[in-house]
C-alpha cells in the first residue's frame, strides 16, 4: 500500500465533523505547542506581582528611634537630644506613631532648664502637645516615607500611592479591551512589556511625589495591558478542561511572585533601586517574547488567514496532529463566519436573560474579593518591619494552597460556589478570634499568632477568586462572557481605588482593618451561597453511598444472573464469549444500588457493554 493510499484512508477520519471549530480541531485542547506559550505568559505575571506588592518594601513603617521630632516652638538643636530619648522610652509602636508627630510641652520646658540652668514656669500639662516643625529620619533604608516625608498628616499619601496603582489597573483593563479590536494580542503584550520597563524605571527615579504616583499609575496601566493580552491568548489556544486548569493555575504565578519578592528586596537598601530592579527584569521576557504565539481566532476575525494558517501548521507539527488537506479553504470559511457574527454590547448583559439580581450579586462578590486580595497583602506591613519578609512569603504560600483548593472545588464538586462561600464564611468568622489574643509587645510570638489569621483569610479568599475567575462566565451565554468578565473585574478594580485607605485605620486600633476585611469576607461568602442556588457543575455526579464488599458481591451476582437469563443475545453466544462477557461487564455504583428498579434497562445496557467488549475478540478470529 502506497503512502497516498494511506493518506486517502485517513482523510475521512482526520477531517473535522460539521460544526466543530477548525482551530480547536488542529490545536487540540492542550499540547507541547501550547505549553511553551503558557509558561512564558505565566512568567510575565511575576514582575507584575512584584510591582503591585513592592509598596510593602518601598514604604515600611518607621521603627522607634528612626525619627526625631523638632518642635515648632523651639529651634531644634537643643531639643533633639531630649526628644530622641523620649522616643526610645515608648513601649509600643502605636504610642510611638502618635508621639512622633507631636512633642510634649512639659518635656520641652525641662529640656530648656537643663540647657540654660534657669527657672522655668512649667505650668502646662504633660498632655499638652506641640506639632513638629521638622522630622529627622535616622534610618539606613531610604524609603518612600523618608524621601517624601510621608508621616503624620501626610501618612495617608502612602495609601494614595497604592490607590493610583489600582486606578491604573482599571484604566489598563478598559484600554486593553478597546485596543484588542485593532492590535493583535501578541503585539499588545509586547507594548505592555516595553511600557512597564520605561514607566517603571521612571517611577523609581523621579524626585517628586506627584511624578511618582503619576508614573506608578502609568506603569500599572502597562502591567494590566500586558497580562490582559496574555490572558486573551491563553483562552484562545486552549479548550475544555485544559482551559480550566490554565486559567486557574495562572493565579499561582502571582503567589510565586510574592514568595520571590522578599528575596529580591534584601539586596537593595534604596526604594528607587528596588523599582529599577523590578522593572528591568522584564527585559528578559522581551527577549523571550519571540516564542509567544498569537491568538489564531483573532487573526481569522481580522481576515488574516495566512498568518493563522502558518500558526496552525506549527501547532500541528509540535503536537503531532492530523491536518486536513483543505485547511486553507476551511480557515477562509471560518474567518468569514467569525467576521459575520454580530458584536455584543455591554447592555446585552442586562437583558434579563440572566436575572439582574444575580448579576448584582456577582459584581459585589468580585468587588469584595478583589479588595481582600490586595488589602490583606498590603496590610501585612502593620505586623512590623522585622518580620515583613517572612510574613510576605507566608501569605504567598497560603495563596498557593488556596489556588489548588479552588481548583479542586471547580473540578470535583457540584456546588463550587457553595463550597467557596462556606470556606470564606468560616475564615471570616474565625478571624474575629484575633481580638482574644493577649495584649503584649509586638514580639515574634505575637506577630506569628496574628499572622495565622491573615493567612487564613488569604487562603480562603484565594480559593474563592480561583472559583470566580473560572466560573463567572457560566452565568451568561458564550458570546457575552468576555463583556461580563470585563464588567466584574472593572468593578472590582474600582473598589480597589478606595480600599487602600483602610490602612490608615491602624491609627485608631491596629486590629480594626483586619476586623473590617473579615466582615467583608463572610458577607461576600453568604452572597456566593445565594448564587449556588442557580449555578453548579451538572457534569459532576453527586457522590452516593459507598457499598461494602459484601453488598457489592451480592448485588453484582444478582445483576449477572438476571442478565444471563433475560438476554437472548448473550445466551446465544458461545461459552467463551459468555465468560468474556462476565469478566468485562461494568456498572456504575448507582446501578449497583438500584438493581430492584431498573432490571430491563440494566440488562440492555450491559448487553451493549458486552457487545463492545466481544467485538474486538471476534474480529481477531476473523483475521
Amino acid at each position: 500500500m502506497t503512502a497516498v493510499d494511506t493518506i486517502c484512508q485517513r482523510r475521512k477520519s482526520s477531517a473535522p465533523h460539521p460544526g466543530v471549530d477548525i482551530v480547536e480541531h488542529i490545536n487540540g485542547s492542550f499540547g507541547r505547542w501550547q505549553l511553551r506559550t503558557i509558561l512564558l505568559i505565566f512568567l510575565c505575571k511575576i514582575p507584575t506581582a512584584w510591582f503591585m506588592a513592592c509598596i510593602i518594601y518601598t514604604a515600611p513603617y518607621p521603627q522607634r528611634g528612626e525619627l526625631v521630632c523638632h518642635s515648632a516652638s523651639w529651634n531644634g538643636s537643643h531639643v533633639v537630644e531630649g526628644r530622641s530619648s523620649m522616643l526610645h522610652s515608648r513601649n509600643t509602636d502605636r504610642l510611638f506613631s502618635v508621639q512622633v508627630c507631636n512633642a510634649y510641652a512639659q518635656s520641652l520646658s525641662q529640656t530648656f532648664v537643663q540647657h540654660y540652668a534657669q527657672t522655668w514656669n512649667a505650668t502646662t500639662s504633660t498632655q499638652e502637645t506641640m506639632p513638629c516643625e521638622k522630622v529627622e529620619h535616622n534610618t539606613a533604608y531610604k524609603s518612600l516615607i523618608t524621601q517624601f516625608d510621608l508621616i503624620c498628616s501626610r501618612r495617608v499619601l502612602v495609601a494614595v500611592t497604592q490607590s493610583f496603582h489600582a486606578l491604573g489597573a482599571l484604566l489598563g483593563g478598559l484600554l486593553a479591551h478597546q485596543a484588542l479590536r485593532h492590535i493583535s494580542p501578541r503585539r499588545l503584550m509586547l507594548l505592555g512589556m516595553l511600557g512597564q520597563i520605561f514607566c517603571g524605571n521612571l517611577t523609581g527615579l523621579v524626585d517628586t511625589y506627584q511624578l511618582h504616583i503619576y508614573f506608578r499609575c502609568l506603569t500599572s496601566v502597562c502591567c494590566t495591558v500586558m497580562y490582559t493580552a496574555g490572558h486573551f491568548i491563553l483562552t484562545d489556544i486552549t479548550s475544555g478542561k485544559a482551559r480550566i486548569l490554565v486559567v486557574t493555575l495562572s493565579e499561582l504565578f502571582w503567589s510565586i511572585g510574592l514568595v520571590l519578592l522578599p528575596a529580591i528586596s534584601i539586596y537593595f537598601n534604596n526604594w528607587s533601586h528596588l523599582y529599577v530592579a523590578i522593572s528591568s527584569s522584564l527585559i528578559v521576557l522581551v527577549w523571550l517574547h519571540r516564542w509567544i504565539t498569537d491568538a489564531p481566532r483573532w487573526l481569522l476575525r481580522q481576515q488574516r488567514v495566512e498568518p493563522a494558517l502558518r500558526m496552525l501548521l506549527e501547532s500541528a507539527t509540535y503536537n503531532n496532529r492530523m491536518v486536513p488537506l483543505t485547511l486553507d479553504v476551511q480557515l477562509t470559511v471560518y474567518a468569514a463566519e467569525l467576521s459575520a457574527k454580530p458584536k455584543s454590547n455591554y447592555c446585552q448583559i442586562w437583558d434579563k436573560e440572566t436575572k439582574r439580581r444575580q448579576l448584582i450579586y456577582i459584581h459585589l462578590i468580585w468587588g469584595c474579593a478583589q479588595v481582600l486580595y490586595n488589602i490583606i497583602l498590603l496590610m501585612i506591613r502593620s505586623l512590623g518591619e522585622a518580620q515583613v519578609h517572612v510574613n510576605t512569603a507566608a501569605l504567598g504560600f497560603a495563596e498557593m494552597v488556596g489556588v489548588f483548593v479552588g481548583l479542586y472545588f471547580i473540578l470535583y464538586t457540584r456546588r463550587y460556589f457553595r463550597w467557596a462561600g462556606n470556606l470564606m464564611i468560616v475564615a471570616g468568622l474565625c478571624t474575629y478570634l484575633v481580638w482574644l489574643l493577649p495584649e503584649s509587645d509586638r514580639n515574634s510570638r505575637r506577630v506569628g499568632l496574628e499572622l495565622i489569621f491573615w493567612m487564613l483569610l488569604k487562603f480562603a479568599n484565594s480559593a474563592s477568586i480561583a472559583v470566580l475567575t473560572t466560573c463567572t462566565g457560566e452565568m451568561v451565554s458564550p458570546e457575552k462572557r468576555v463583556l461580563l468578565m470585563l464588567s466584574v473585574v472593572s468593578f472590582g478594580r474600582l473598589c480597589l481605588v478606595f480600599s487602600p485607605l483602610l490602612s490608615t485605620l491602624t491609627v485608631i486600633h491596629r486590629l480594626l482593618p483586619i476586623t473590617i476585611i473579615a466582615t467583608v469576607g463572610w458577607v461576600y461568602g453568604i452572597a456566593m451561597r445565594f448564587l449556588n442556588r442557580y449555578y453548579w457543575n451538572t457534569e459532576q455526579l453527586q457522590v452516593g453511598q459507598v457499598p461494602t464488599p459484601n453488598t457489592y458481591r451480592r448485588n453484582s451476582a444478582v445483576i449477572l444472573r438476571r442478565c444471563s437469563t433475560a438476554s437472548s443475545d448473550v445466551s446465544g453466544y458461545s461459552n467463551e464469549l459468555i465468560r468474556n462477557f462476565e469478566q468485562n461487564v461494568a456498572v456504575s455504583i448507582a446501578d449497583l444500588w438500584h438493581i430492584n428498579f431498573n432490571t430491563i434497562h440494566e440488562c440492555d445496557s450491559l448487553t451493549e457493554v458486552n457487545e463492545a467488549a466481544v467485538k474486538p475478540h471476534s474480529s481477531m478470529h476473523s483475521i
